[in-house]
């Protein structure tokens, strides 16, 4: 049976060849959406967990954190920024668990980390992630929960109100838009550090209406933690 697993994943990977969403080479078959070149050139955050963080500096005076962090410096146009298209609109689950993953095991090793009591990925409108077959904030809390070994909640944050893509809009416009768009439902006594967990963080807009969502309803503190921010 393992002769005929191999055989047929072998006649797959020719048929119907796997390409890296950077550089559009054929992917190994232990290699996920990115090859391990274009991985290794990734621009990595040197920036370690705390409120000095450029996540957690972004929402300075606008909510309270406890820190943040993210793992890879975003800009437009660059390798950062196809591999998060990949993860975002080409079915990335494997790189959004693994890469998730890593970030947990960054945070593990960080003096300064603070043990997080939940992760609560931030949600997308239910028709938006029908459409779209999955929500990527989810997928990297799934793999972050694996190295920090702390639970996912996924279905206490609600995105109740459509709205467009955010991806060519400005901080105001960004603010006006995620207005009464996140709704935080149940909570306990547990819930003294929660990790709100995105994908891409650029103005902060969303990440903001979400904490201040969570306060209001039971969270004692919250931490900010993205995969990219905007650089």
């Amino acid at each position: 049976m393992g002769f005929v697993k191999v055989a047929l994943e072998d006649w797959l990977d020719f048929a119907f060849p796997r390409l890296c969403a950077c550089c559009s080479d054929n992917l190994l078959r232990t290699e996920m959406e990115i090859c391990w070149s274009c991985y290794a050139n990734l621009p990595f955050s040197v920036h370690g967990y705390g409120m000095e963080n450029p996540v957690a500096k972004s929402l300075w005076g606008r909510t309270p954190l406890v820190g943040g962090y993210f793992l890879l410096n975003y800009k437009a146009k660059s390798e950062a920024s196809k591999m998060m298209k990949a993860l975002k609109y080409d079915g990335g689950v494997m790189m959004a668990e693994k890469l998730g993953e890593l970030m947990g095991e960054e945070l593990l090793k960080d003096p300064n980390y603070r043990p997080f009591s939940h992760l609560v990925p931030v949600p997308m409108h239910p028709k938006k992630e029908k459409k779209r077959g999955y929500n990527p904030a989810y997928l990297i809390a799934l793999g972050m929960s694996k190295s920090l070994k702390v639970p996912v909640n996924e279905k206490v944050l609600i995105k109740s109100k459509m709205t467009a893509t955010q991806t060519k809009k400005n901080r105001l416009d960004r603010w006006y838009q995620t207005s009464h768009s996140f709704e935080f439902v149940g909570c306990d006594d547990h819930w003294d550090h929660v990790a709100l967990v995105d994908d891409v963080v650029t103005t902060g807009a969303t990440a903001e209406r979400c904490l201040r969502s969570m306060y209001v309803n039971g969270v004692v503190s919250a931490s900010l933690v993205s995969l990219a921010y905007t650089v």
